[in-house]
């Protein structure tokens, strides 16, 4: 009996599918990214609905950046064959992406279950688990993922900022070392091994591994380079040589209070008989062009020099090339001063004794996009209890530019919003110096506010940054208090003992 003309058609259309849904695949393959999207979206008009065109469409649509409607159309494919554990995946994936991250983690749940001998499905339940900020169930999917595939080098660096945000740091150590051997030119292992031996007090092996953040590059890349490095690229880096009638140009990099903490290092390279030239944060320039040993500044934008220039460090490798270790650490405090001006125009803006005057800081910008779990932000409501005390004028040095009104006060708390008058470090600068306490979270106001010698007591994570050690104190800022987390993401002890503290 000959084929029907019904089952000959279907068998066309089926051939046809293939056929070009391989076409599209292949260009998607080949990073014709476009064309893919166009024969995907065509072949969806004439198989309206099919999974097998919705899942490779979804996949293009979030490598193109249109996770929305990614997620719609790995949803649709997941409706018709909800039985594909791949699609779980594409699906939770995109969600992750659009942080999502609960409906996120029900999709990776799901996937586990499916295929429990599947690396990738404890990987993904436990990189969104560290999302959330659940490091203990994290490391177990971890563990697990490790124990499936053992080479799985993303899952030891997991693992170990997961041991690290539980404060198990021989163990996270352990973790990051594991990474590096598995790869050892990878720049996240060397830089968390760097950063857990710096927390460790061990400087040599940190200083050393932390060098590698300088090979990041795009948008991880630290170091602006002034175009004066970048026009003559065989101007050396400093090897930590004589500086004797030399001329070095240092470039800040990082964040602001990167910047400040480390600034302390050039007296010393001044006193070694260089010429000091720093290309910084526009910001920073009026809080440190009056500092002695610099003899220029600008940013790297705007960084000219007439003369030749005999060298260059990035600022935060000066700790390494003058082999710095706990004892050794340039501490003299202060080292950097408000301007004096300005200290007196805000000394008449402020309220007078016999008030305390006390600034505020509880919010800094997210940290590390990898690591999601050292959360050094206070939230605004945990430090309702300090309203209660009665005397104090308390002064807001949070800057958030997005913010139109006023900050609202707790109740009884008699507060000033200085939002809008902190333009640049030097106006913070001299409204701390007019300050009885500075009460902050980590962020570059703690650093100016130590590296001026006010008072500051620092509110600490569970697990804190490298520079804050593991004690009461820190030898980069002897006399700052620290008031540390005892279990993660709680608040209330620290804010309550700097409550006591206060009261007494």
């Amino acid at each position: 009996m000959g084929q029907s003309v019904g089952s000959s058609i279907v068998n066309t259309d089926i051939h046809f599918l293939k056929e070009h849904l391989a076409t599209a695949v292949r260009l998607h393959q080949q990073g014709e990214l476009q064309q893919a999207m166009a024969l995907y979206q065509s072949l969806l008009q004439q198989f309206p609905g099919h999974p097998r065109i919705l899942h490779p469409y979804g996949l293009a649509c979030q490598e193109s950046g249109d996770l929305r409607t990614a997620t719609n159309l790995l949803s649709q494919a997941l409706l018709r064959d909800p039985d594909n554990a791949d699609l779980l995946l594409s699906l939770g994936i995109v969600l992750k992406n659009r942080q999502l991250s609960r409906a996120a983690l029900e999709r990776f749940r799901d996937f586990q279950q499916r295929h429990p001998q599947h690396p990738e499905a404890h990987f993904y339940l436990g990189d969104t688990l560290m999302d959330l900020g659940q490091a203990q169930e994290a490391i177990v999917a971890f563990r697990q993922a490790i124990q499936l595939r053992p080479a799985f080098k993303e899952a030891w660096i997991n693992l170990g900022l997961c041991l690290k945000a539980c404060m198990q740091l021989a163990e996270a150590r352990s973790c990051f070392e594991q990474a590096v051997t598995l790869d050892p030119q990878w720049i996240d292992g060397h830089i968390n091994l760097g950063l857990t031996a710096l927390l460790m007090a061990d400087y040599q092996t940190g200083w050393r591994e932390y060098e590698w953040r300088l090979q990041a590059v795009g948008d991880r890349a630290c170091l602006l380079k002034p175009r004066c490095l970048l026009d003559q690229p065989a101007i050396p880096r400093w090897d930590g040589s004589s500086l004797q009638e030399k001329t070095i140009l240092i470039v800040a990099e990082q964040g602001f209070g990167d910047t400040v903490q480390f600034v302390r290092y050039l007296p010393k390279l001044k006193a070694m008989g260089a010429q000091v030239l720093l290309s910084c944060q526009a910001a920073l320039i009026p809080l440190l062009r009056p500092l002695p040993c610099i003899d220029a500044i600008a940013t790297a934008e705007q960084f000219t020099w007439p003369e030749q220039i005999d060298c260059y460090s990035p600022l935060l490798s000066l700790p390494m090339l003058l082999a710095t270790q706990a004892e050794t650490i340039p501490a003299t405090i202060p080292y950097l001063w408000a301007d004096p001006l300005l200290v007196k125009q805000w000394q008449s803006l402020l309220p007078s004794p016999p008030k305390r005057r006390i600034g505020l800081v509880w919010q800094g910008k997210p940290l590390h996009q990898d690591d999601p779990l050292r959360r050094r932000s206070c939230p605004w409501q945990a430090l309702a209890p300090l309203a209660s005390l009665p005397g104090i004028t308390w002064i807001s040095l949070q800057k958030d530019p997005e913010r139109q009104q006023p900050l609202t006060p707790h109740p009884g708390m008699e507060l000033i919003d200085l939002n809008e008058a902190l333009r640049d470090f030097a106006q913070t600068a001299a409204i701390i110096a007019n300050l009885d306490l500075l009460i902050s979270i980590d962020t570059s106001v703690a650093h100016l506010g130590g590296a001026l010698g006010v008072p500051v007591w620092l509110l600490l994570p569970y697990a804190p940054d490298w520079r804050w050690s593991q004690h009461a104190t820190t030898p980069w800022y002897p006399d700052m208090h620290l008031f540390r987390q005892s279990e993660p993401n709680n608040w209330h002890q620290p804010v309550q003992r700097i409550l006591s503290a206060l009261q007494a």
